[in-house]
């Protein structure tokens, strides 16, 4: 059974969300990156959408706010 092309679609739009909210802090952080960015770009491919312009790592990243201790 196949996915329907709303389903591949919503799934990228949730990998677009995680990356967009990634902060790469260690090499893990990093692999995680490859990883959903590999996933949106077989999503992509899936839905015929042509592939972004690759944006430099450190352009990506988000600083998430400081929690008060």
């Amino acid at each position: 059974m196949g996915l329907s092309k709303r389903s591949v679609e919503m799934l990228l739009d949730l990998v677009e969300i995680k990356i967009s909210f990634m902060d790469v802090s260690d090499r893990e952080d990093a692999r995680d990156l490859q990883v959903l960015e590999r996933a949106r770009e077989e999503l992509r491919s899936l839905t015929g959408v042509a592939s972004a312009t690759v944006v430099p790592a450190n352009i990506r990243r988000v600083a998430r706010p400081r929690v008060a201790a």
